[in-house]
């Protein structure tokens, strides 16, 4: 033992003998779904599940029906000249086209691009002039949101994603939902209609799958460790590496139905989308976010794997079903994305009752914690069956390594010493798209010659690998599951006229963990102007221009910001403001 866990690696105890030796197949995301699914043909892949239907009447679709519609697509987009490292924009929800769309394009070798439905149409356009795309696949429901774009940029072609293979509409009712909306399309060029998509299948033109080593697979943006919108390149070993050690660490063992929320957009989902399948799980998917009836869901469903946040541990927490004992037990119940607090740790894993008594150091608890960035395809660690600690987010998967070190150098620090996480392997991103600059900030080579992923989390490892996360290196909070960056918002309404200075603060919310709460300094001329038509003007920019979760759900208008004796925001005193005028507010 040398005192270091990433030379040490003590966490490989809980593992067999010689799994971190284990070389990640030189495939593509499709070859390596498609070859560990040769003998489950028949079985059940994706099983789509709505609010609409009460969440109960599944669009079920095999493997070997949906390999049908993966390979259907790749020859469609191949007619239509796509080559490989071409990029795709999709923005669709988490429904089965969006599986097939990333898979078929990765047949041919081409890039997928998913961004949120949530995004403004400013920032999606941003993205589609980045990456020089020819080519973009929208779901119906959120073209209005984005018409703009469509004004300012011309498609080789533009895929309307109805939903009718999705929700067996009738053909009837398909024409009429599309054609009662024809104004909205008229002036688009190259309009297709998903299922129209077939009728270019060139079915002469075989497409062979492609694959290289550093291919990027998929592109998913984030604000990463320092704020700055930018998009993650993940390769096709990147996610075969993600796949492949969610089945070395036994998370997977027994495994079949997995109940899946979560959407392509972000690293959390792709992942999941993949082993998922790599494993032939039965996928059951909601399109919609999974809020206030997660527990009721969880307890119709049933499922043996569940990947999550702390949101829906704390909608688990408050339901009648989880005070009514009426949960039932799931294998992996997983809160990835921030710590979870330790009072609704305590509450979920009986940490109060004792596990002592069921004569194991790890019980069947009913979550466990796991953490992951974008940058390294949502993968990291994982509380493993056997390595359970109260408090940690568990221990290093098998081929990455986690070391602790002093923040932004290579000096790595011992056992239970506070610094920078840091992460090596096989599942760190090849690059941010397009900015050496940023990748640069992030991916570090350090003197052992590995090249390092520096996270701006601040933890420490104990000498069972166990991961703990003491704080961030950034003041960024969690949403609904997504973290929302401050000055991301600070940034852009600082820039509106009338807006002398800006500082976004979250606050804890009741149903959605943490909302940006907005302080504003007017410029000087507009300090006696109304304030609820300013308040609703910077509404109406903010929804324009910003993801919808990083509008601010209130607004409050200061003479100045208060400063301490460095000159920096006093934060606690501007707190202090804030819940003043919500209660004055709220009478």
């Amino acid at each position: 033992m040398t005192g270091y866990p990433s030379k040490d690696k003590p966490w490989l105890k809980y593992y067999k003998p010689g799994v971190e030796k284990t070389v990640v197949p030189h495939h593509s995301i499709y070859q390596a779904i498609k070859e560990s699914n040769a003998n489950r043909m028949d079985n059940i892949a994706l099983d789509l599940r709505s609010r609409e239907d009460n969440y109960s009447m599944g669009v079920q679709i095999t493997y070997a029906k949906f390999f049908e519609r993966v390979d259907s697509i790749a020859q469609c987009y191949a007619t239509l000249g796509l080559k490989p490292n071409d990029c795709v924009i999709s923005v669709l929800p988490n429904i089965p086209e969006s599986r097939i769309l990333i898979y078929g394009l990765n047949k041919i070798g081409a890039t997928v691009y998913p961004v949120s439905p949530m995004m403004a149409s400013s920032q999606l356009l941003q993205v589609v002039e980045e990456s020089n795309t020819k080519h973009i696949v929208m779901f119906f429901d959120f073209f209005n949101k984005f018409k703009n774009v469509f004004s300012h940029y011309s498609f080789e072609s533009v895929v309307i994603v109805t939903g009718k293979e999705s929700y067996h509409m009738n053909e009837k009712g398909d024409r009429e939902k599309f054609n009662g909306n024809h104004a909205v399309f008229k002036d688009i060029p190259n309009l297709i209609k998903w299922q129209d998509l077939k009728k270019l299948n060139n079915s002469s033109k075989i497409v062979k799958p492609y694959y290289s080593s550093d291919h990027v697979a998929i592109i998913v943006g984030t604000s990463g460790t320092t704020g700055t919108p930018k998009g993650v390149c993940l390769t096709d070993d990147n996610l075969n590496a993600v796949a492949i050690q969610f089945g070395l660490s036994g998370i997977l063992d027994d495994v079949h139905v997995v109940l899946d929320a979560l959407i392509q957009s972000i690293s959390y989902g792709i992942a999941t989308m993949h082993y998922s399948a790599y494993y032939g799980c039965h996928s059951i998917l909601i399109p919609e976010l999974l809020t206030d009836r997660f527990p009721e869901v969880l307890c119709r469903i049933q499922p043996d794997h569940f990947p999550g946040g702390p949101v829906h541990c704390q909608y688990l927490i408050n339901s009648n079903e989880f005070c009514a004992e009426k949960v039932p037990y799931i294998k992996n119940l997983i809160s990835g994305g921030a710590s979870l607090p330790f009072d609704w740790e305590k509450t979920l894993n009986s940490v109060a009752t004792g596990f002592e008594e069921r004569g194991s150091s790890d019980p069947r608890i009913r979550v466990r914690q796991g953490y992951g960035m974008t940058e390294n395809g949502g993968c990291g660690t994982y509380g493993v069956h056997g390595a359970y600690k109260f408090g940690g987010l568990g221990i290093p998967l098998p081929l990455d390594t986690v070391g602790i070190f002093r923040t932004g150098t290579d000096e790595e620090l011992k056992y239970l010493v506070e610094g920078e996480v840091c992460i090596t392997g096989p599942t760190v991103m090849k690059e941010y798209f397009h900015n050496s600059e940023e990748t640069e900030l992030v991916l570090k080579k350090h003197g052992d010659g590995k090249t390092w992923l520096h996270t701006a989390d601040i933890g420490m490892i104990d000498e069972d690998g166990q991961l703990f996360l003491t704080g961030r290196a950034k003041d960024i909070f969690m949403r609904n599951g997504f973290n929302i960056h401050p000055s991301v918002i600070e940034k852009y309404i600082s820039g509106i006229p009338f807006v002398h200075e800006c500082k976004i603060i979250g606050m804890k919310h009741d149903e959605e963990q943490m909302v940006p709460v907005a302080c504003i300094v007017l410029t000087q001329g507009y300090q006696k102007e109304n304030r609820e038509i300013i308040t609703r003007t910077l509404r109406k920019l903010c929804y324009e221009n910003l993801d919808e979760l990083y509008v601010p759900c209130k607004w409050c208008f200061v003479d100045s910001m208060p400063r301490n004796l460095g000159g920096k925001i006093d934060v606690d005193m501007l707190l202090k403001t804030i819940e003043t005028e919500i209660i004055n507010e709220n009478g």
